[in-house]
């Protein structure tokens, strides 16, 4: 498994590096067009409530002449239901700060099934042009598995989901029910468990920290994810995060490892 080499997201038909950059913590605008260029880096995902100047200036930067080669997600936030009020105008809305025609990935942070009638709104976008593939963001891992079996119906073409070496529960409630054609793709947020698997002080006795890398290897390491993303607020903390591209997966001893580390920090919670 190389971690450089760009993958098939699920059933969608896109190709995507391994690691995605999240918006809104600081890093450079050129440090994230450099991730692009040199390291192939081209999962770029939008929320918009977070300081979005850098990303949306890459963004129009890389667009301008690599628009079919970098994948832009768009988070929409809750508001109550799938899709939420007005959907259009927020899509549209983001579209022209981005300066794009269409955004490949459209997802929301949803607490239960969308309505047929939210259904409908979001199948009307993408028959616009203006989305290509919607996925569902969500700390209710049951709810996902039972949409990746079949049992629950919704229009979803990739997951967003928590897992990490402290938070392991997606490998029970979701990575088996995933069926084995026509798969969604997966997109791992918080593998870093906000930076704790960092922290010396929460280490088990005579045990190192990790680095963010681990972290990034540990996910990617599982055969069912297809991006992590990364959060950088610094060009240096770009550059340490995508080692993991190059160091590839964690070996049998690394893995056993990361897993002590997050078991005792889960322990502590």
């Amino acid at each position: 498994m190389d971690f450089k080499v760009r993958v098939p997201f699920g059933r969608t038909g896109l190709v995507v590096s391994r690691i995605g950059l999240a918006s809104g913590y600081g890093v450079p605008a050129a440090a994230i067009e450099k991730a692009s260029h040199e390291y192939g880096i081209n999962y770029l995902y939008v929320s918009p409530f977070l300081n979005l100047g850098n990303m949306v200036q890459a963004i129009r930067n890389l667009a301008s002449s690599h628009r079919d080669e970098l994948c832009i997600a768009l988070a929409r936030p809750f508001f109550g239901g799938f899709g939420g009020f007005r959907l259009e105008s927020f899509v549209e809305r983001w579209l022209k700060k981005l300066k794009l025609e269409w955004a490949d990935l459209l997802f929301q942070d949803v607490r239960k099934p969308p309505s047929q009638k939210l259904t409908d709104r979001v199948q009307r976008l993408k028959d616009s042009g203006k989305v290509r593939f919607l996925g569902m963001s969500s700390h209710e891992r049951p709810l996902l598995g039972k949409i990746a079996r079949g049992v629950v119906k919704a229009p979803v073409d990739f997951f967003h989901l928590r897992y990490n070496a402290v938070h392991t529960g997606a490998e029970q409630d979701v990575f088996p029910h995933l069926p084995q054609k026509n798969r969604p793709g997966i997109v791992i947020f918080t593998a870093t468990c906000w930076r704790k698997l960092l922290k010396p002080k929460l280490m088990p006795a005579g045990e190192r920290p990790l680095a963010a890398a681990d972290c990034y290897r540990f996910v990617l390491s599982h055969p069912d994810v297809n991006v992590c993303l990364t959060a950088p607020s610094t060009a240096a903390q770009m550059e340490d995060n995508l080692k993991a591209l190059e160091a590839g997966p964690l070996d049998e001893e690394e893995m056993a490892r990361v897993r002590r580390i997050g078991k005792h920090i889960y322990g502590k919670e």
